[in-house]
Formats: structure tokens, sequence, C-alpha cells
């Protein structure tokens, strides 16, 4: 099966646009672990805010407050390994598909200018030999280019199981941070009850 040079284009498209469709879902999953960090940020500041009010009420915090905070600080490390773990492989990902568009690239550009030369100088019997000899490097490079799209694809879900897995956690982290809320506003209430019997 004869390919031509336009063909060859066209093919070289498509693929940087599927490169392309897969950098934009990289920066969409980095800017979900920012948030994410962002989010756990704001969840350290309340611990730090609930632990000083706790001080300055001297007041010993509810045992169950406290196993709660413990377990929060669990998940956030975990969180925080799990967010270095996704950047780690965003990074491993964004290399990866440089260097397959560098080589491609590379490639591309030999065989086009190869078979511009060889076209001009050789006889016609020669053609199909070349052709042949093309469409087989064409075809190494597809599949290629498949087994690396198969790998990007393997990663992607991967990133999207961890993406789920900090989405889960997170929504936890939010119930145990109502938790401590409702805690809190219990040890106020007990606080005022007592002030008033003791009046």
């Amino acid at each position: 099966m004869s390919l031509t040079i336009q063909q060859i284009i066209t093919d070289a498209k498509r693929l940087a646009s599927r490169l392309k469709d897969r950098d934009e879902v990289a920066d969409s999953l980095l800017n979900e672990t920012h948030a994410i960090n962002k989010k756990i940020d704001a969840m350290k500041q309340f611990q730090e805010e609930v632990e000083q009010l706790n001080e300055v009420a001297n007041q010993r915090p509810h045992s169950q407050l406290i196993a709660n905070i413990q377990k929060e600080n669990r998940h956030l490390k975990e969180i925080q390994q799990e967010n270095r773990e996704l950047r780690a492989a965003l990074e491993d990902y964004q290399t990866t598909l440089q260097h397959v568009m560098s080589k491609y690239r590379e490639h591309t550009n030999e065989e086009i200018y190869k078979s511009k030369i060889n076209f001009k100088a050789m006889q016609e019997q020669k053609y199909s030999e070349i052709i042949k000899n093309q469409a087989e490097k064409i075809q190494e490079m597809a599949a290629v280019m498949d087994k690396a799209a198969l790998i990007d694809e393997d990663r992607d879900s991967r990133v999207q199981e961890v993406v789920s897995m900090l989405q889960v956690e997170n929504q936890g982290l939010r119930e145990m941070l109502d938790i401590a809320h409702k805690c809190g506003n219990l040890k106020k209430e007990d606080k005022f009850v007592q002030t008033e019997v003791q009046t």
C-alpha cells in the first residue's frame, strides 16, 4: 500500500492535534491540583485557628475532636503525597510527549527531504521501491506513535484515578471539618449554659 507525502502530512497534523488535546487535559489536571492544594492550605489554617481558640479558652479539646484532627492530619499528608506523585506523573507525561514529537518531526522532515531528492534523481522503475520503503518506515513510526498513545492513555487513566481519589478524600475532610465546627459550637454552648447556672 503506497502512501503520498500529503497523507504523511495529514497524519502528522492529526497526531499533533491529538497531542494538543492531551496537553490541554494535562493543564486542566494541573489546575485542579493547584485548587486542591489551596483547599488543603485553608484546612490547615482552620486547624491552627481551632488550636489557638482552645489555647485562649484554656480548655482541653474533646477527645473526639483530637481524634478527628489527627485523622485529618493523616489525610492531609496522604493528599500531599498524592499531589506530589500526580505532579511527577504529569511532568513525565509532558516530557515523553515532547520527546516523541521531536523525534517524529525529525524523522518526517528527513523522509520528506530524502523523498524529494530521490524522486528527482531516480528513474521510474525505482519509484515503487522508494514508496515501499517509505511506507514501511511510516508504518514503523505509526506503530511507535500508537504505542506512545497507549502509554499516554494509561497515564491519563491513572491520573484520573488519582484525581477521583483526591476528590473522595476531600469530601471526607469536608465532613470532618463540619464535625469539628459542630464540636466547637457545642463547646461554646456548654460554656454559656455553665455561665448561666453560676449566675
